[in-house]
């Protein structure tokens, strides 16, 4: 994985040269705390001096005396809003004439964005490339936390989604915890670590889920949401670097 982050960083310090640079969240539920996780490590990692800003900052009008500088570069989260339930294209089209260059990091993309000064990161290359054919590949950034240590763990952990994005396939699973709920993307990632590290196989419909617990080491089984973005990802970055994780068509527990 580390050839498309290095990529990324030469990318992002090209786009950026001389300029301020403003970082802005995704707001999400606990799993994207993994993407902002890894997403701050990588920024530590290679010096990028950044200003975070919150998102009702850039709803404020009174701010962008202040707030923008010239040749100022916008970063945005990678994520999985650029789809028909939380599409992100209106907000990031209309404050993208603010700044020179708009980043947007690994995300999934079920639409086609219109924002001419953007550059897009997808995290799969599968449907997020046919969508946006320009975009650029590098994994989640919550990969970039890198091996996590754990014990092994026992028995079986279910963490299926209660959410739009759901199927519904497994509401008779009583011990099923949408860990995703308890947190958002601002809550630190250890209880969510901490919790998956109790059990030996997880069983997931959480894309961040089952990238945590491929950190830890853990036999994984994924298994599809609404829509691509699970296979997609599970393709691109599980598959070729995790040998415990599988991915099921059906939820055949």
């Amino acid at each position: 994985m580390r050839k498309e982050f290095l990529l990324l960083e030469k990318i992002i310090k090209e786009k950026t040269k001389n300029g301020k640079i403003y970082y802005l969240h995704n707001s999400g539920n606990y799993g994207d705390s993994l993407i902002r996780y890894g997403t701050m490590k990588f920024f530590q990692d290679i010096n990028l001096n950044f200003k975070q800003i919150k998102t009702f900052n850039l709803l404020r009008t009174e701010w962008w005396p202040t707030l923008i500088k010239p040749n100022a570069t916008l970063i945005f989260a990678g994520s999985g809003a650029w789809c028909k339930f939380y599409n992100r294209e209106a907000f990031i089209k209309k404050i993208s004439k603010r700044f020179k260059n708009i980043i947007i990091l690994p995300s999934t993309f079920e639409i086609t964005p219109n924002i001419p000064n953007a550059i897009f990161f997808r995290r799969d290359n599968n449907e997020s490339k046919e969508n946006v054919p320009s975009s650029i590949f590098c994994h989640d950034m919550a990969f970039y936390i890198g091996s996590i240590e754990s014990e092994k763990g026992n028995g079986k952990g279910y963490f299926f989604r209660k959410d739009i994005e759901s199927l519904n396939k497994v509401n008779f699973i009583p011990q099923n915890i949408d860990i995703s709920l308890k947190g958002n993307h601002l809550t630190p990632i250890f209880d969510f670590i901490n919790e998956i590290s109790k059990y030996e196989i997880i069983y997931t419909d959480r894309l961040h889920v089952a990238i945590g617990a491929s950190l830890l080491k853990k036999e994984v089984h994924l298994f599809p949401n609404s829509y691509f973005k699970n296979k997609a990802i599970y393709l691109s970055s599980l598959k070729p670097f995790y040998e415990n994780v599988y991915f099921h068509e059906n939820f055949d527990l």
